[in-house]
């Protein structure tokens, strides 16, 4: 008897887990369609109608049969916005590229937000699309890495690393175990942010603190208003000051045209290459109840005094266009 009646009690549960997971998803869409809609800096979020999007994406909710699914349902909507930037992290993929990393709390308080699925009164309609939808993009993963790999050489004395990107804090990590290993040798370091897409505040904050110590920055947001933002940490000595150029181009975007923009500004380091995208939208991350992220563009990047880099980018100190690390080598070599 009491085999069965704990037999019927996990059919019960199972099929009760199953009833809510429906509604479970329509929230979670809910929640990740108005952090957006609430701390996206562009109020006209980038030319998209964001009404309209989140109509189009609460319309294939029943498409959805596990989370996995629905992250990637949140990861095409967010795409809509085509920012480069805003982009939304499963939990997976929050514990490897975040490693714990804090993170703001979603805006609104639990019940102030409610699921709207497509069957919903209150759901607006979506409209017919105009085209077949597109593919949604591979979700990467800790086999699939969304990044290439930062890398680090030493070579006639010189530090040369490559930052592929700051989100993954693996790469700030690298950088700072290659100053603890050549500094006492080394007469300085390329840092070579070419192609880097950016990422967020802290791991630029980060970076910037193993070279110079300050409050180099101011963001402004939509929702927070405007801040100062330290490096970190704020106080103390560097982990170096051994001479720094840094390598930029037309792909430097974000946070690491932030970091490039702080160093020239504190005359920290000489900034060889092009002019950087001018993209300085500002990426905060914010914390969902089950471990995912989103990662919204909430405002842009600005330098403590002065205007935005939006749109302007960052000037190097010298224009090359043709092997900037050997005009990096031989720069470095004239100030032994």
């Amino acid at each position: 008897m009491r085999g069965a009646t704990l037999r019927w009690l996990a059919l019960g549960l199972l099929l009760g887990n199953a009833l809510a997971q429906p509604d479970g998803y329509a929230l979670r869409l809910e929640q990740a369609w108005q952090l957006v809609q609430e701390r996206y800096w562009d109020s006209a979020y980038n030319g998209v109608d964001w009404g309209v999007v989140g109509a189009k994406y609460r319309a294939r909710l029943p498409e959805v049969q596990s989370w996995g699914e629905l992250y990637g349902l949140i990861t095409a909507m967010y795409d809509e916005l085509d920012d480069q930037h805003t982009r939304f992290l499963s939990p997976a993929e929050a514990r490897y590229y975040l490693e714990g990393m804090q993170c703001y709390p979603l805006p609104f308080k639990e019940g102030e937000v409610t699921a709207r699925g497509p069957s919903s009164p209150t759901a607006p309609q979506a409209p017919p699309a105009p085209k077949p939808a597109q593919p949604e993009k591979p979700r990467p993963s800790p086999e699939q890495p969304a990044f290439p790999p930062s890398s680090v050489e030493f070579k006639d004395r010189v530090v040369v690393f490559r930052l592929s990107d700051l989100v993954d804090g693996s790469g700030v990590q690298l950088l700072r175990r290659a100053i603890e290993r050549y500094d006492a040798q080394a007469l300085g370091y390329v840092l070579d942010l070419r192609g880097n897409p950016g990422g967020l505040a802290i791991r630029m904050a980060e970076v910037a603190g193993f070279f110079m110590r300050g409050v180099p920055w101011r963001m402004v947001t939509k929702g927070l208003g405007v801040a100062p933002l330290p490096t970190t940490p704020l106080f103390g000595q560097p982990l170096t000051q051994k001479p720094l150029v840094v390598l930029i181009d037309g792909e430097v975007n974000s946070a690491a045209e932030g970091l490039a923009g702080a160093l020239k500004n504190a005359k920290r380091a000489y900034l060889i290459g092009t002019r950087t995208a001018g993209n300085t939208e500002l990426l905060l991350p914010y914390c969902f109840p089950d471990g995912a992220v989103a990662l919204v563009a909430s405002g842009v990047l600005a330098p403590f005094n002065g205007p935005t880099w939006e749109g302007r980018g960052v000037e190097p100190d010298r224009v090359v266009e043709k092997d900037p690390l050997a005009a990096a080598l031989e720069y470095l070599k004239r100030l032994r």
